[in-house]
């Protein structure tokens, strides 16, 4: 009996610290782990049906719940540093006042909104029918840079439109897609504001075989404030274009003259180039208003300042001076190109055929006075001293062209009525 009770404690004494304390200790350390919120550590596997398996599975159960609220919290703060850059963007596109600023904000925090999501800002150009790419970012692969509306079910039907993903349905013409290859997740949503269609937003998942998941949240938050953004920028166009044209011709009316005349007179000396003016007076206009009335006259200005407009560069600045004056302001133009600038606007509106209620209207000619600084005067004396060259024009029998002298605007003296 003694032999066997010495085996028995001898076994004991070998056998405990193996099936008990080991995995206890080891079990222990990993508690000690999770409970400093470390959910890396992986619990030791113990296929026991005991207090110890128990506990290891009790373990296991923890540390997963653990790993489950770091997600959490993670996706949280996620969620809160996107809203934190989307109300970010909404205060710097309603501080935007050109499309360049606009498409520069859009650029920059919409890659960082939605990480996954390549895509383009489309812009619609009624000149040309046809949805036009404004910006893109992060390498967008399946649609095109250009398409007309009808190319796009988003647009088709005023409402966001995904072909692929949770549901199947037909994909837009623009995109570009492989045969046979599978259909990439993509999403067309139409910008509206003031019940106008002003563009498109259109997204794709930049890593088609990844886990990547298209937030449509974010999606619908960024087209709407966008959307916003670019109908107040509209707005505030429109009221600018009101308050700075002129309305009968859609020239640019005095007070947008003459913040050009300022900026631009100052660029030219500080340039070294010259700028000319033209002032342009329709000849013997009172006759229209007496013979046709009032309509007709105002369709005589309409005429002419459709030539002007035709006549002008991108960088030159045609106005309606006031009555039935015009002024022409042609940036790096000399003395001789302006000249020969005049003589075309002069010959066009002496081509001018037209017809108002149905009677000819006959025939409509225009004096022209031409001044360029530095050649001909100061810059601050360039309006005055082509208004001084068109005195003489009128002098000379109309219907025609004077450049100044330089002694021009001493010569203009008043000027008198014969001008009318």
């Amino acid at each position: 009996i003694n032999a066997a009770d010495a085996i028995f404690s001898g076994l004991a004494d070998h056998l405990v610290p193996q099936r008990v304390l080991r995995p206890v200790v080891r079990l222990s350390d990993v508690v000690n782990r999770l409970a400093a919120q470390d959910y890396a550590v992986e619990p030791p596997t113990v296929d026991r049906i005991d207090e110890i398996g128990d506990m290891a599975q009790a373990i296991r159960v923890f540390r997963e719940n653990g790993l489950e609220r770091q997600r959490l919290a993670a996706q949280r703060e996620a969620d809160l540093a996107g809203r934190d850059l989307l109300a970010k963007m909404t205060q710097r596109m309603q501080g935007c006042d050109t499309l360049a600023e606009l498409k520069d904000v859009i650029q920059r925090f919409v890659p960082r909104i939605v990480l996954d999501l390549a895509g383009r800002l489309y812009l619609a150009d009624e000149t040309r029918g046809a949805l036009v790419e404004a910006c893109h970012w992060l390498g967008p692969r399946h649609s095109r840079t250009e398409f007309p509306p009808l190319a796009c079910w988003a647009l088709r039907r005023n409402l966001p439109h995904r072909p692929a993903g949770t549901q199947i349905d037909v994909p837009c013409e623009h995109l570009d897609l492989k045969t046979g290859a599978a259909l990439p997740d993509t999403i067309c949503l139409p910008l509206n504001a003031q019940h106008d269609m002003l563009g498109m937003l259109y997204f794709e998942l930049r890593h088609e075989h990844g886990t990547a998941v298209m937030p449509l949240d974010y999606v619908q938050l960024l087209t709407e404030n966008i959307a916003l953004a670019l109908g107040n920028l509209r707005l505030r166009d429109a009221l600018r274009d009101m308050a700075m044209t002129d309305p009968l011709t859609g020239l640019a009316n005095r007070r947008q003259l003459d913040e050009a005349l300022k900026s631009r007179t100052v660029q030219a000396g500080q340039d070294g180039k010259p700028i000319s003016c033209l002032m342009i007076d329709v000849d013997h206009f009172k006759r229209f208003n007496d013979l046709f009335g009032h309509d007709a006259g105002d369709a005589v200005l309409r005429e002419v300042g459709a030539v002007l407009r035709g006549a002008m560069r991108e960088q030159d600045i045609s106005s309606r001076y006031g009555g039935e004056e015009f002024l022409a302001l042609l940036s790096g133009v000399s003395a001789a190109d302006a000249q020969a600038r005049a003589d075309m606007i002069r010959s066009r509106i002496a081509g001018l055929e037209l017809v108002f209620g149905g009677t000819d209207l006959g025939t409509i000619t225009a004096s022209i006075g031409v001044a360029t600084a530095p050649q001909h005067c100061h810059a601050d004396a360039l309006v005055e001293t082509a208004d001084a060259a068109l005195y003489r024009a009128k002098a000379q029998g109309r219907n025609c062209v004077v450049v100044a002298s330089p002694d021009e605007r001493k010569e203009g003296g008043q000027r008198a009525s014969s001008k009318a």
